[in-house]
């Protein structure tokens, strides 16, 4: 056997749970071997010390309970379980998330086109063209004359 194969079936050794023929090969190894009869050492010293604990007795129930909720993992969806691990999250930091939601709607309401509206005085808000014309800003070019859009723009206003 190797080093990596004895030191895998190290605790088993401990425990004794292995059959007879792998505990002969790793006894004669440990004997023949110094870094594995160190590492051997090291966890027999740790296991019996592990042994001296005292022993905790679970909850009669423990395993129903257990079972239970493998039962219930194992008949929910693949897609619920990922939406209860997101909404976990979501919940765990809930001002992020309200901060992001109303961006999102203050994003949609900006940017909703809006019905004509009257002011006060009666003149339509969609009337802002001929103010643009009076104050002089329709000689402002949204795109320049030099840029590569412009000749998307023109070909927009010639279909129209």
């Amino acid at each position: 056997m190797t080093h990596s194969e004895i030191q895998q079936h190290l605790l088993r050794y401990l425990d004794g749970d292995l059959p007879d023929e792998k505990m002969r090969q790793i006894r004669e190894h440990l004997s023949t071997c110094p870094v594995c009869a160190e590492r051997h050492t090291v966890l027999a010293s740790l296991w019996l010390s592990e042994s001296r604990l005292e022993k905790v007795k679970p909850s009669p129930f423990l395993w129903t309970r257990l079972q239970a909720r493998i039962e219930e993992y194992e008949q929910t969806p693949a897609f619920v379980r990922d939406l209860k691990k997101i909404l976990q999250g979501v919940l765990v930091h809930p001002f992020p998330t309200l901060a992001v939601i109303a961006a999102i709607v203050m994003g949609i309401y900006i940017g909703t086109p809006r019905q004509s509206q009257r002011h006060a005085d009666g003149q339509l808000v969609g009337q802002a063209s001929a103010k643009v014309e009076d104050l002089g800003l329709d000689q402002f070019d949204v795109v320049p004359p030099s840029a590569l859009g412009r000749s998307l723009v023109e070909i927009s206003s010639i279909q129209k």
